[in-house]
């Protein structure tokens, strides 16, 4: 089956083209399939890639036109997705949702940038068939009014963590933070420093490190000065107290490692459509405390305690509370509360999102969808 992928980059770093990636390597795994990706740019040599500037590259390309599926990623406005009106009359047309961030909490010079996706989202309408990675992305499509035949399909996961037997705050009482995503006020870097900052103040006996690791290409960096400033204050506030590190465009090792180390997960994040860090988290065995919107719910899977979005106090509040259990005796036995019930628990739930499992449910979708008439 010749097979058609669309998306104006693949590139390292980015989620949406790690699940391109996963899925054309899927495919041409099967062995029967002959796969191709049209973008702008791609930095993966292991894809079949044909670079193109324009809509008219795709159209007249010979395999495009011989295509029985085009496959298409959206989560941001690019011009190629507007090729979703011309897909050959032969081909089945699949669209992924990965939703699109809005505004509020993104810079104003991006505005337009989301304006433009969200006008383009009503492509969706000449699809087939939509797969949405989360529920809550769905959600999202039905409710602009978007009514495509949809499956919720949950994207892969690679996990190159593994749960420690023991946590060094075991040993040195140190209990370690960890925060991973963008340096963007809707991730809510900034609410943590002073979350922290009231949790000392009523709590100066606590010693906490607290390690932040995120991509600096992507950040906002009158955010991160402002972050420097605040980091400056807070250790001449609480010194040995306190230690924060920023680990700007860290590599999978140090993230590895910061969350082999960390007791709890805080990400005070205002939107996610999916959110791969907090099942990182929970592979590591690290608690989690995140604000309750978007997909944080669902993705923590019961594991998470969920803060009202915005409020700083609750999220004070709750990392005191998660300190307090990580720190008690049943933390440290073997009941139902203690580390090595929770670390089962939480491997158990991470290992439904691991590349094999994705794989074959993938798979098993595109076999029904391009050879049934009508799917679901």
């Amino acid at each position: 089956m010749n097979i058609s992928y669309i998306h104006g980059i693949c590139v390292k770093n980015d989620a949406i083209s790690n699940s391109i990636r996963d899925e054309i390597n899927w495919l041409n795994s099967e062995g029967n399939n002959v796969v191709r990706l049209y973008a702008h740019t791609c930095d993966y040599k292991d894809l079949p890639f044909n670079q193109v500037n324009s809509l008219r590259d795709v159209v007249f390309d010979n395999h495009f036109q011989s295509s029985e599926l085009v496959v298409f990623h959206f989560g941001i406005y690019y011009p190629l997705f507007d090729l979703l009106y011309i897909v050959p009359k032969r081909a089945k047309r699949m669209v992924v949702f990965h939703n699109i961030t809005h505004k509020e909490f993104i810079t104003v010079e991006n505005h337009p940038t989301i304006d433009m996706s969200f006008k383009q989202m009503a492509n969706i309408l000449f699809a087939d068939h939509v797969v949405c990675v989360s529920q809550t992305n769905l959600n999202v499509l039905q409710a602009a009014g978007i009514q495509v035949p949809a499956t919720v399909l949950s994207l892969a996961v690679h996990i190159n963590v593994q749960a420690p037997e023991a946590k060094p705050s075991f040993t040195d009482g140190i209990v370690r933070l960890a925060f991973i995503g963008r340096f963007v006020s809707s991730k809510g870097p900034g609410e943590l420093l002073e979350a922290l900052k009231i949790l000392l103040q009523r709590n100066p006996a606590i010693h906490l490190r607290l390690d932040m690791v995120g991509n600096l290409s992507f950040s906002d960096s009158a955010l991160l000065q402002e972050m420097g400033k605040t980091i400056v204050s807070l250790h001449k506030s609480f010194g040995e107290h306190l230690e924060i590190t920023i680990h700007g465009n860290a590599s999978e090792q140090i993230k590895a490692k910061v969350l082999h180390d960390a007791d709890l997960f805080v990400l005070p994040t205002y939107h996610e459509g999916f959110c791969v860090p907090i099942l990182e988290a929970l592979a590591s065995c690290c608690k989690i405390v995140t604000y309750n919107n978007s997909n944080t719910p669902a993705i923590s899977g019961g594991f998470a305690h969920l803060v009202p979005t915005g409020n700083v106090e609750a999220l004070s509040s709750s990392i005191l509370e998660v300190i307090q259990k990580i720190t008690s005796t049943d933390w440290y036995g073997k009941n139902a509360d203690s580390y090595v019930e929770y670390k089962n628990r939480t491997s158990l739930y991470v290992r439904n999102f691991n590349p094999e499992n994705t794989k074959r449910r993938f798979l098993k979708f595109i076999e029904k969808f391009v050879h049934l008439s009508s799917y679901p």
